[in-house]
């Protein structure tokens, strides 16, 4: 590759050199061929220039359109990058309203209404529902996904990340948002501002688990009391 680069880029300068020696040996004609001709030449040495100091093997169509979508990217993995931020926020907000409401309403209705070895299920299900969101969407922010050694040279590869230049080991993909390979790549999910891989899907997918069954049992839980402000609201109407 650089005995080739090195011999493209001498004989682009001979080119260059050439045509100038032409443009001084031929000052005498002023004819509109030659000066057309002289254009012509012109244009092929600068093209045979350019493609002499951008051009390699790697180069073809796909590298020249994400080379023209760069910026977009850019803008979209930055907006994401600040987006998923403001997301947690709105996940611990959305859960802490919920956790609240049922804490003033559902949990003083349970007590009141139900017997005493219902309220004791209703409390133990509730908070351990809970205690299994809370965990499992804290261990799956905070948890690194996994990326490929750097140090190792007998790392196993099946091809080379063009972005950081190290191999990429089967499964393997560069996330443009966190700008770094992640081992068993799924995703990444702006909610958790992270990357879903090999360490923490299974805390990714607890937690989506743990928050269907917690949904589930906070919309069968207050179903009564659903349907009684409801019809409160029809009788006012």
């Amino acid at each position: 590759m650089g005995s080739a680069w090195r011999w493209q880029l001498s004989r682009s300068m001979r080119l260059v050199l050439r045509w100038c020696r032409q443009q001084r040996g031929g000052r005498g004609g002023g004819s509109r061929t030659q000066i057309s001709s002289r254009l012509l030449e012109l244009w092929s040495y600068s093209k045979l220039l350019l493609h002499s100091l951008c051009y390699n093997s790697l180069a073809d169509s796909d590298t020249l359109l994400d080379c023209v979508f760069e910026p977009i990217i850019w803008i979209v993995d930055s907006l994401t990058r600040w987006f998923g931020v403001a997301f947690v926020c709105l996940v611990v907000l959305l859960t802490s309203s919920v956790v609240i409401i049922v804490y003033l309403f559902v949990i003083p209705t349970i007590i009141s209404t139900y017997p005493v070895h219902w309220a004791a299920w209703h409390l133990s299900c509730g908070h351990w529902l809970l205690l299994m969101i809370t965990f499992h969407y804290y261990k799956a922010t905070t948890t690194s996904p996994g990326h490929p050694p750097k140090n190792k040279l007998n790392t196993p590869s099946v091809s080379i990340c063009k972005k950081c230049v190290t191999p990429k080991p089967p499964r393997t993909h560069h996330c443009s948002i966190c700008n770094v390979c992640v081992l068993k790549m799924d995703h990444h999910c702006p909610w958790l501002n992270n990357c879903v891989g090999h360490f923490n899907h299974r805390y990714f997918f607890s937690f989506c688990l743990y928050m269907t069954l917690g949904c589930i049992y906070c919309s069968i839980s207050s179903w009564e009391m659903f349907l009684e402000a409801y019809n409160a609201v029809e009788d006012l109407c």
